[in-house]
């Protein structure tokens, strides 16, 4: 994409996995991360991997406690109980080096 597409100056990544092989194929092609293009990922699993450089923007959604909620959901519907209910949980970006402010 970014040789065929030069002017692209950011890539959002499905997951942090996807977004680390990006920035693989970034370095290879000698793009300069974060300043010539920025890269984020989703999930924020890149956390432990602090020795990766650069390191890697992402947005966390939780999933610990999504994880949680959703087996306490299961386990009462398995039991019985009323069907969950709709329920929201904010993320957060969590900013690193794989990105960097516009201008």
């Amino acid at each position: 994409m970014v040789e065929q597409h030069p002017e692209v100056d950011a890539i959002f990544c499905g997951s942090d996995q996807i977004a680390r092989g990006v920035l693989e194929t970034l370095r290879d092609l000698g793009r300069d991360v974060p300043h010539a293009i920025s890269v984020i990922g989703f999930d924020n699993w890149d956390a432990i991997a602090a020795h990766s450089r650069p390191r890697l923007t992402s947005i966390d959604m939780n999933l610990e406690r999504l994880g949680a909620v959703a087996g306490r959901h299961l386990f009462a519907a398995i039991d019985g109980g009323d069907p969950p209910t709709s329920e929201q949980y904010p993320g957060r970006v969590v900013m690193r080096d794989s990105t960097a402010p516009v201008g």
